[in-house]
């Protein structure tokens, strides 16, 4: 009888542990401080220990003891079958419903009041606990289950729905935004040589030309050998010339001319234009023709541009509202903290 009394205390610390734990660490220390310095009382009173290194460790080896000792204590003085059913309702309890739930306030108010002396107990005991630490160092933690871009994006997309998110969505949407550049080649931000605006360097400069320079919206030019010529022989940035410049084209261009294969990354221009201190690149395709012409300009546009990676709703109004909502939400709490 002692036994199977023993058996069931050491079974509940084991559930009260594994109750601590859960009020404890379900969030991250950083998160907790954060929580803690903005002046919450329950994150305030249980950061002192949640944040000590082999806290998390202590806790699971105190559990596990517990929990063992109960189980094989069971397994002496009761029928088998009473045994196993213990047993397997432990593991259903530690390990599926206890994890999936949210911390009780019982738990709660149970680990602000253990917490000074597990904050004495840990400072007593660091010696041995040490040790125990750097074991837990040696676990990474969980898998993040990121292997690819679109686990990244699909991330994003949980993060612009989460409840309590705090980081700007507009930041959320530049981030897929980044892996978007990262995977696209410079094909898909190129401006097409038919719709691009060519100079030629014997054409003349004045107020004609100029503002037709300006209504095409680009920041530099291809120049060519002649009007109708595809054989490149410089580029002219639009800042180059202006109102009381004269002369022509030729005069004011640029002779050194590099180019980019409409197959290469976006990366590969931007590293391009960081080298070289031209206002454009030529693109041609794999027969060396050319086929367009990209400018720093073209691809940070895109990169700013409201066209948005994640799709939070699949009504595009509801997502604008979605993500003014949210910012002013995030503005409002800054502004109360």
């Amino acid at each position: 009888m002692a036994d199977l009394v023993t058996a069931a205390v050491c079974l509940l610390i084991a559930l009260i542990l594994l109750m601590l734990r859960k009020a404890y660490f379900s969030l991250p220390s950083y998160e907790l401080k954060r929580q803690a310095a903005r002046g919450d009382g329950f994150a305030r009173a249980i950061y002192p220990a949640a944040s000590f290194p082999a806290f998390r460790g202590f806790l699971w080896l105190l559990m596990a003891i517990c929990s063992s000792l109960a189980v094989i204590m069971f397994n002496r003085k009761a029928p088998l079958p009473l045994g196993l059913s213990l047993a397997v309702i432990w593991i259903w309890l530690a390990f599926s419903w206890i994890p999936n739930r949210q911390a009780s306030s019982f738990s709660q108010k149970l680990a602000q009041k253990l917490t000074p002396f597990f904050i004495w107990f840990l400072n007593w005991s660091y010696p041995a606990l040490k040790y125990l630490e750097k074991i837990q160092d040696r676990y990474q933690g969980p898998h993040t289950r990121v292997y690819e871009n679109e686990d990244l994006r699909e991330l994003l997309q949980r993060q612009v729905r989460q409840e309590d998110n705090r980081i700007s969505v507009n930041q959320l949407l530049r981030l897929g935004k980044i892996i978007a550049i990262e995977e696209a080649k410079v094909r898909e931000y190129m401006r097409p040589w038919k719709k691009s605006m060519r100079l030629n360097r014997e054409e003349p400069i004045g107020p004609k030309l100029l503002d037709e320079m300006h209504r095409s919206e680009q920041t530099a030019f291809a120049v060519t050998a002649s009007k109708n010529s595809h054989h490149v022989v410089g580029v002219i940035s639009r800042d180059a010339v202006g109102l009381h410049s004269n002369g022509l084209v030729g005069d004011y261009m640029q002779e050194k001319v590099e180019t980019a294969s409409e197959d290469s990354s976006i990366e590969a221009a931007l590293l391009q234009f960081a080298d070289s201190p031209l206002p454009l690149l030529i693109v041609t395709d794999r027969d060396s023709s050319v086929v367009g012409t990209i400018t720093l300009k073209d691809i940070l546009g895109s990169f700013i541009a409201s066209e948005e990676p994640i799709e939070v709703e699949d009504n595009p109004d509801k997502l604008g509202q979605t993500v003014e909502t949210k910012d002013k939400e995030m503005a409002k709490s800054e502004t109360a903290y």
